[in-house]
């Protein structure tokens, strides 16, 4: 019995240290390229290993747990994108990471990503969750979207057309604005429009021109001044986005607390014109951000951190 008992143990024993084996790399490209190398999608980790408290503990509670280690390790390579307020990292890793947070528009900590070979992200986890069985449930759904999007990739006509909408009906709604090329892809070959995708790829090719000119443009100021131009004739669909363009404008340039305030009457106003969201889960959204707003030194400081600006004590 004993004996028995001595092997449990010891096959216990390696379970664990194979699950807490799991190592998260640091480099975007080379995750991709294995990626596709292994036919696996990312699991982007965007934290704040030494501010975020949220971000700690799902690392601690969840990324870091034996089993969930093992799952994730076992279908994803690991990707972190850390932005330390406190801990020193190497210059081109931080700003891979600022460009990183920019390109997915990560405005909350944690979130975590499954993105594809390609760097498109089709699902994810939007702020912390302490269960790691939830955390894995609300992953695998991008699994699912990958599997069927390289299952689509090898097939042609309806089949195709079959695979990419399942994809597209998993991939979070939070999501479909990063997956423009994907968007636009189905559309061309739905020709029944059975996705519904035309009139939305149509508004989304309006919105890419006024972020491609704002991109293009030579100071934060210039590019405001397209978002402005753009807003003042978007139509619904588009208003949303074109504020929360603006919002991150705004906050980038912030040099006072007075900036940081008016720049969040903005985002209140990008929640205002968000057609998913009832009145009830509206007036929900701007509660939480008041609280994230209640002090607007923290939030300038925050902002003069990620884009390497002095604090302001």
């Amino acid at each position: 019995m004993w004996k028995i008992g001595h092997v449990c143990l010891s096959l216990l024993a390696a379970l664990v240290a194979t699950a807490t084996a799991a190592e998260w790399g640091t480099d975007y490209e080379a995750a991709l390229a294995q990626a596709k190398q292994q036919g696996k999608p990312v699991l982007a980790d965007f934290t704040g290993s030494d501010w975020c408290y949220y971000c700690i503990r799902l690392r601690k509670e969840v990324l870091d747990e034996p089993v969930f280690a093992a799952w994730a390790a076992e279908h994803f390579v690991l990707l972190e994108v850390d932005v330390p307020q406190h801990r020193r990292i190497d210059d081109k890793l931080l700003a891979q990471n600022q460009m990183l947070c920019t390109k997915y528009r990560i405005d909350g900590y944690p979130t975590v990503l499954v993105i594809d070979d390609k760097g498109r992200p089709l699902g994810g986890l939007f702020g912390y969750v302490g269960k790691p069985a939830t955390v894995r449930s609300i992953l695998e759904p991008g699994l699912q979207a990958h599997q069927l999007l390289l299952r689509a990739a090898q097939q042609q006509g309806e089949e195709k057309l079959k695979a990419m909408l399942a994809a597209w009906k998993l991939i979070p709604e939070e999501l479909h604005e990063l997956n423009v090329p994907l968007q636009q892809e189905l559309a061309s070959i739905d020709l029944q429009d059975l996705s519904g995708l035309k009139a939305a790829a149509a508004a989304e090719n309006a919105l890419q021109q006024c972020q491609a000119a704002a991109d293009a443009a030579p100071t934060d100021a210039a590019a405001l001044a397209i978002v402005d131009a753009a807003l003042s004739q978007a139509v619904p669909a588009n208003k949303r986005r074109l504020l929360e363009l603006r919002y991150r404008l705004l906050i980038r340039m912030a040099e006072t607390t007075d900036d940081v305030l008016a720049a969040a009457e903005v985002a209140y106003a990008s929640i205002d014109a968000d057609l998913r969201l009832t009145p009830r889960e509206k007036e929900s959204r701007k509660r939480q951000l008041r609280g994230v707003y209640a002090n607007p030194q923290t939030t300038l400081n925050r902002v003069r951190m990620l884009y390497r600006k002095r604090p302001v004590r």
